[in-house]
C-alpha cells in the first residue's frame, strides 16, 4: 500500500473514502468494500494524522495501515492537522485537494461525515459539487448490530469493558496490538513458561488488565500460535508499569527484537495477586490448558 503525507501530493484516477477510520470497524468497511469496487481507479483512503488528545485510539497508525492493507486499499492519505488545514474552507478542501491533488473520480462517505472549517462542509455539500468537478458519489448509512449502531465509540466502549467477542464482531476481525518483543525479568522462562514481552505505544486503547486467550503472528514465520496474554502490572511481582505478555503454546523460540501481532479472543479471568510464585504457576498452567482446548 501507497503512504502519501502532507498536502504536497499528486496522484490519479482515485476512489475515495474519507474518516478517521479508528478501528476500520464493519461500518467503515462498507465504504472500503465501495471504492474497492472501482476496478478501473485506485482505491483509496483519506484520513487524518493522529492528533495528540486524550482519547486513545484502537489502532495505532502502523496497526491501522496493516488492516487497510488487508482490505485491499491501495493507497492512504494522511492529511495533517494543523492550523492551516483545520481552518481551510470546505469548498476550498474539496477544489484544491479532492479534486485537483487527488483527481478524485468517486467518493464513498458515512452520512455523518464533516469537515473542512468549523466542521462546515458535509455530505450535501459533496453531493452539491459532484456534478460541478465531474465525481460521482454514493452516500453510505450507518450500520447496525444486535441494535446498536456501529461505531468507533462503540468498540472502544466493548474494549474498556473487556467485552472482546463483542468488540471482535463489530470490528469485522479480531483486535490486536503489535510491537517489538523485548526482554523482561525472564521470571516465566524459570518457570518453564517463557513469555514474549511487549510494550504498546501510550496512544493505543487497551483491554482492562487481565489474562486473555490469544493468537499470535510472529515477523518472518508462516505458522500462527495460541497463547496465553496478560494485560497489566504483574502485581504478585511487584511490577507497576503497564505490558503485553504472552505465553506462547508449544513454542521455545528465542524472538527478541522480533514483531509480532497478538490477536485478542475471550477473557479468561482478571488479573490477580497470588500468595505467591507457585500458586502463581499452577492458575498459569490452567490458563495454558484452557488456550490448548480453544478452537481456533
Amino acid at each position: 500500500m501507497e503512504i502519501l503525507k502532507g498536502l504536497d501530493i499528486k496522484v490519479k484516477n482515485s476512489a475515495v473514502s474519507l474518516g478517521k477510520f479508528d478501528g476500520v470497524h464493519r461500518g467503515h468497511r462498507l465504504l472500503l468494500n465501495g471504492i474497492s469496487e472501482r476496478k478501473d481507479l485506485v482505491p483509496t483512503v483519506f484520513t487524518f494524522e493522529m492528533s495528540d488528545t486524550p482519547q486513545k485510539y484502537i489502532y495505532s497508525q502502523d496497526e491501522k495501515n496493516k488492516v487497510l492493507e488487508e482490505i485491499g486499499i491501495a493507497r492512504e492519505v494522511i492529511f495533517p492537522f494543523n492550523e492551516h488545514t483545520k481552518n481551510m474552507a470546505p469548498e476550498e478542501f474539496i477544489e484544491k485537494f479532492l479534486v485537483e491533488k487527488l483527481d478524485v473520480k468517486y467518493i464513498c462517505v458515512g452520512e455523518d461525515f464533516r469537515f473542512g472549517r468549523k466542521r462546515e462542509g458535509n455530505v450535501g455539500m459533496l453531493k452539491k459539487y459532484a456534478s460541478i468537478y465531474g465525481y460521482d458519489i454514493k452516500i453510505f448509512h450507518k450500520l447496525e448490530s444486535d441494535n446498536e449502531i456501529i461505531s468507533s465509540t462503540l468498540v472502544r466502549k466493548k474494549l474498556e469493558d473487556g467485552d472482546v467477542v463483542r468488540a471482535n464482531e463489530l470490528l469485522g476481525r479480531s483486535y490486536f496490538i503489535e510491537g517489538t518483543v523485548i526482554h523482561g525479568n525472564a521470571l516465566g522462562r524459570t518457570m518453564n513458561m517463557p513469555t514474549a514481552n511487549i510494550i504498546p505505544e501510550k496512544s493505543k486503547l487497551l483491554l482492562p488488565s487481565g489474562v486473555y486467550a490469544s493468537k499470535v503472528m510472529i515477523e518472518g514465520d508462516d505458522m500462527v500460535y495460541k497463547g496465553v496474554t496478560n494485560i497489566g502490572r504483574k502485581p504478585t511481582i511487584g511490577r507497576y508499569d503497564i505490558g503485553v505478555e504472552t505465553c506462547l503454546l508449544d513454542f521455545d523460540r528465542d524472538i527478541y527484537g522480533k514483531k509480532i501481532m497478538v490477536e485478542f479472543y475471550e477473557r479468561i479471568r482478571p488479573e490477580k495477586k497470588f500468595p505467591g510464585l507457585d500458586e502463581l504457576k499452577n492458575q498459569m498452567e490452567a490458563d495454558k490448558a484452557k488456550v490448548a482446548r480453544w478452537q481456533m
